[in-house]
């Protein structure tokens, strides 16, 4: 759960990273957000999904995992960019209450 939301929420900073998709994504939130920095922590994030995948004890399961991870995090995101917004918001909401539920459980 921890890798799932850290790739929800890294795709989400990348794409608040784009130009075009930050003043939707972010709102107001946009002139105190850099593009750099949520371009860093968003590779950052999906750097430290791969790193939980591959700390698990069955390691190589856990590296099949984050990669059927990454298409299903991007579709998330993507399809809250193509028909809503506050879809692609609640995708990184989500992501946030699974990284919270992976370091509680």
């Amino acid at each position: 759960m921890i890798a799932a939301g850290l790739t929800l929420i890294g795709f989400f900073a990348l794409a608040a990273a784009m130009p075009r998709h930050a003043p939707a994504l972010l709102g107001g939130w946009q002139t105190r957000l850099p593009p750099q920095r949520l371009r860093i922590a968003g590779w950052a994030l999906l750097l430290a999904a791969l790193a939980a995948t591959l700390a698990a004890p069955d390691w190589p399961r856990g590296l099949v995992t984050w990669f059927g991870l990454l298409p299903l995090a991007a579709a998330l995101v993507l399809l809250g960019l193509s028909y809503d917004v506050r879809l692609a918001r609640g995708a990184a909401a989500l992501g946030l209450i699974a990284l919270v539920a992976g370091l509680l459980g």
